[in-house]
């Protein structure tokens, strides 16, 4: 969830991302396409989707507990739980 549209230096921080890479069998079609900003969609190059999205579910968590956002700590939570029922990405924690 990145709300950046301007990157560093001045250069434009969007990118046309496949959502399921191309390595790993992902066509260029639009429904296998999505914008992130240029430094997500670096980062996602080294991390498969799932590791991308926990992640990113992690660090929204931490925002909703800072602002005091119940609201949103409780659907971070709901999906963050689904990841664990379903042991995807185990090896990337998260704290209540």
């Amino acid at each position: 969830m990145c709300y950046v549209w301007e990157g560093r230096k001045g250069r434009s921080g969007i990118a046309v991302d496949h959502i399921r890479p191309k390595y790993l069998g992902g066509r260029a079609t639009i429904e296998n396409g999505q914008t992130l900003c240029a430094q997500h969609n670096f980062i996602k190059k080294s991390l498969k989707q799932t590791e991308t999205g926990k992640k990113t579910f992690i660090r929204l968590y931490e925002l909703a507990k800072k602002e005091g956002d119940e609201k949103l700590q409780k659907f971070c939570t709901d999906v963050l739980e689904i990841y664990e029922r379903h042991d995807i990405n185990g090896h990337v924690a998260w704290k209540r």
